[in-house]
């Protein structure tokens, strides 16, 4: 039994001596660090420590948290990541951590839980190696990719776009830019071919400048005379319609000026019987006031009157006083005409208050009645100056419809003569117009292609590319066949109101 108990312990001696051996290997390869169960430090080799940038003192008793970002360190699935481990479940894949003054490291590490004879973890040993190098490389790699992809992608945008551009006959389209390789041989082709359809597109411009020259010199004059034949004609149809409606309009001015005359010799009557009223009104105001003024001194007498009754009854009554009993009963009447002559006095007096107020009022109103009649007076002359002069003024009226009349007539024979002038010059025009119509429809068709020479060459005079692409621009504004379509014009003259510059014009 006790050779057999030195033999286990001999067994077991050699079996960790085996794994310290192992573990110290390990140590020397790799960077190891252990944790408690809560995540605080509890050792670390010289491997880590260096990896890091710490010292062991430095971190020793400190939270794994020191190496995470701070917003991963406070995320759930941080707090699920040690919750796994002390559960004793292993963690093992590519980690970022963050070294000593925040600088990215990349490690290869693997988390294992440690445990007791119970099966239960009291602590975490984390192995790992250091693969920050191997990540960088692979993050400069996989930028290099990318950014040769986007060279690329640029490269067709832009091909594509210039295509577009060209489909819609822009020949100044070029890709520009420095690029590389294959690249660059695409780029110089796409110039090339364009610089050479642009020169090709260059000589047919001159070409049709030259089949143009003569036919815009023809159809030019022809359109010109044509365009203002029919504007003269046009202008000489509204002049007349706009005579005959002047002529229409001073004969209703004439006719209403007559009739304004009547109407003025009327109201010069009717203001002079007005003016005859007011004066038999004044008349009758002051007879009024002069009567006013005669009930105003009778009432002054029945006033004296009643004073004087007043002093009669008064004296009566005193002697019926001293009569004693035998003048009682007069001094009752003496009593009552006193009380009716002072009820007449005062009845005087407000009676005499009222005709002076009357007095006054019909005073306002013969100064009121005066004022009017003169008014009236002005008014009645006035009417007569505007009756000689409507009257002046009708004559007028008749004159000018008399020669507008004739005016009318000059102005309706130039019209035909005009229409048949331009009946003429349209046959001329037609034939013009031909040989311009089919110049321009070549312009048209070269015209969509924009070769950029107006631009490069702008202040030459001498580039024949240029002066033939400023013609076609100039014959593109115009329309195509460029003869209007003259309107009929009636032999009859319209009620057409004519417009103040054809008429300047006329």
């Amino acid at each position: 039994m006790f050779g057999r108990s030195k033999k286990v312990d001999a067994i077991a001696a050699r079996d960790k001596r085996d794994l310290e051996n192992k573990l110290d290997s390990i140590s020397r390869s790799q960077a190891t660090i252990e944790f408690n169960l809560d995540g605080n430090i509890l050792t670390a080799n010289e491997n880590f420590l260096s990896a890091m940038g710490y010292s062991a003192a430095e971190i020793i008793g400190r939270h794994h948290s020191i190496f995470m970002d701070p917003e991963e360190a406070a995320t759930d699935g941080y707090r699920e990541f040690w919750q796994k481990l002390r559960d004793g479940q292993f963690a093992s894949q590519k980690f970022r951590r963050l070294a000593k003054g925040g600088r990215e490291v990349w490690i290869q590490a693997s988390y294992n839980p440690v445990l007791d004879a119970s099966g239960k973890a009291y602590k975490v040993m984390k192995v790992a190696v250091d693969i920050t190098q191997a990540e960088q490389e692979s993050a400069r790699r996989e930028e290099a990719r990318k950014h040769a992809e986007e060279t690329q992608l640029d490269l067709v945008r832009t091909l594509a776009d210039s295509l577009s551009r060209l489909s819609d006959g822009d020949l100044t389209v070029r890709i520009e830019g420095d690029r590389t390789g294959t690249h660059k041989t695409v780029q110089g082709d796409f110039n090339g071919a364009i610089e050479s359809l642009r020169a090709t597109l260059d000589e047919v411009l001159q070409s049709v400048s030259s089949i143009r020259n003569g036919s815009d010199e023809i159809a030019g004059a022809s359109d010109d005379l044509s365009r203002r034949t029919e504007q003269q004609a046009a202008s000489l149809e509204e002049t007349a319609a706009a005579l005959d409606q002047i002529t229409a309009t001073v004969k209703r001015s004439a006719a209403g000026a007559l009739q304004a005359a009547s109407v003025a010799s009327g109201t010069r009557a009717d203001a002079e019987k007005s003016g005859l009223v007011v004066r038999e009104a004044v008349t009758a105001m002051g007879e009024i006031q002069q009567s006013s003024n005669e009930i105003g001194q009778i009432i002054g007498v029945i006033d004296e009157i009643a004073f004087q009754t007043n002093l009669l009854a008064l004296n009566a009554g005193v002697e019926a006083a001293r009569a004693g009993d035998a003048g009682r009963g007069f001094a009752v009447v003496a009593q009552e005409v006193r009380a009716l002559a002072q009820r007449s006095a005062t009845a005087a007096k407000e009676i005499k208050a009222l005709i002076s107020a009357s007095t006054s009022q019909v005073s306002k109103g013969v100064k009121l009645v005066d004022d009017t009649g003169a008014a009236l007076a002005t008014i009645a002359g006035r009417v007569a100056e505007m009756d000689g002069l409507i009257a002046e003024i009708a004559a007028s009226a008749q004159e000018q419809s008399t020669a507008l009349a004739q005016v009318n007539s000059a102005i309706n024979q130039m019209d035909q003569v005009t229409q048949q002038n331009a009946a003429m010059v349209e046959e001329t025009t037609a034939a013009a117009g031909i040989l311009q119509s089919e110049a321009g429809q070549l312009a048209e068709r070269v015209r969509r292609f924009n070769t950029g020479s107006a631009l490069e060459g702008r202040g030459s005079t001498n580039n024949p590319v240029l002066e033939a692409r400023g013609r076609i621009e100039a014959f593109a504004r115009a329309s195509v066949p460029s003869i209007p379509a003259r309107r009929a014009v009636p032999r009859s003259i319209g009620n057409t109101a004519l417009k103040t510059s054809e008429w300047e014009q006329f």
